[in-house]
């Protein structure tokens, strides 16, 4: 039995998902309105299911913690809602619900008492488990129509959120050329379970997309020396282990241990590739119908460790987190 199951023995594991707009004061009227202390600002905040917007618009620092989340009592991820999309890990040090207290940013109080916190620097990067595009370098989700993150549907012991791109242009060398150029509608859920660390995600473009890709970055982000491929029989694994500050602010916050994890099914996994800060494989989609329109469809699973915030760490080394990496791909498909 692993250590989280014997840590979350006696209690009932649930999920949460946590989704704020920055308002005024005058939002107070909102239904759980509530002032937020974080980053140095205060934030008249309200909680909301779903939002859209234009890239023109800076939906990125319209909304607290940058985006939506999602949390178990093991782990919790966030999705930054800007051409960047990507995903940043937040670490419990013990198994709990933290965001509805500390709002992805716990003060020195709540510290204190052993929450959790914001565990990786992600940078440019790919993060854990980001979908991005690369084109002989990594590309953003940039050109697009319409930006759009929402709750897909939240219970008690499973969650879903989701980032859609509306119009997104390819940057396949084909933008400026009205007949050639492709544009389509992408759309990535995230699911987590209670009692789980890892997440599955489904991707389903519009029709197929060459190029698309996850993985997992170096740590540091400018170049880990930790970063491993693995084919698998069952598919393909990426793994990162490394030590880097969280934030910028290197006065207040310690480094930070942090074991990152990425499984694609053989039937999705396509070519590997690398740089200095990211470990990528393709995604190769299935065309299936879906509700009465024909989609191009993969899934994959991320994960990941905090061995310096956890209590008690799945892993403290970077061996120890290949293996227990290897055996969490076994049961996966």
């Amino acid at each position: 039995m692993s250590v989280a199951v014997l840590l979350l023995a006696g209690c009932a594991p649930r999920v949460a998902t946590s989704f704020w707009k920055i308002g005024t004061p005058e939002d107070s009227i909102l239904p759980g309105y509530t002032v937020i202390h974080a980053e140095g600002k205060t934030r008249h905040c309200y909680p909301i299911e779903a939002w859209s917007d234009g890239p023109k618009v800076d939906t990125y620092h319209q909304l607290h913690h940058h985006g939506v989340a999602v949390e178990s009592e093991l782990m919790a991820y966030r999705i930054y809602f800007d051409k960047k999309q990507t995903i940043d890990p937040y670490c419990k040090r013990k198994p709990q619900l933290e965001l509805a207290q500390s709002y992805w940013y716990p003060n020195d109080s709540l510290l204190a008492e052993g929450y959790g916190d914001d565990i990786l620097r992600v940078s440019g990067t790919v993060g854990v488990g980001s979908v991005k595009y690369w084109n002989g370098k990594l590309y953003h989700i940039e050109d697009v129509g319409e930006r759009q993150q929402w709750i897909v549907k939240k219970r008690r012991n499973k969650a879903t959120i989701a980032v859609c791109d509306v119009d997104w242009t390819v940057p396949d060398g084909n933008q400026d050329d009205p007949e050639k150029r492709k544009v389509v509608d992408l759309n990535v859920e995230y699911t987590m379970r209670a009692g789980h660390r890892d997440m599955r995600c489904d991707v389903k473009a519009s029709e197929p997309v060459e190029g698309l890709c996850t993985g997992v970055q170096t740590i540091p982000a400018k170049g880990g020396k930790d970063t491993i491929s693995i084919i698998l029989p069952n598919g393909v694994l990426l793994a990162s282990w490394g030590t880097d500050w969280p934030v910028n602010d290197s006065a207040k916050y310690a480094k930070e241990t942090v074991g990152l994890g990425v499984f694609i099914p053989k039937e999705y996994a396509g070519k590997l590739v690398h740089n200095k800060q990211n470990n990528l494989c393709f995604l190769k989609s299935q065309i299936t119908n879906h509700k009465s329109q024909m989609c191009a469809t993969a899934h994959f699973y991320l994960t990941c460790c905090g061995a310096t915030k956890e209590n008690h760490p799945v892993a403290s080394s970077a061996e120890e987190w290949f293996a227990y990496l290897r055996r969490w791909a076994k049961s996966l498909k």
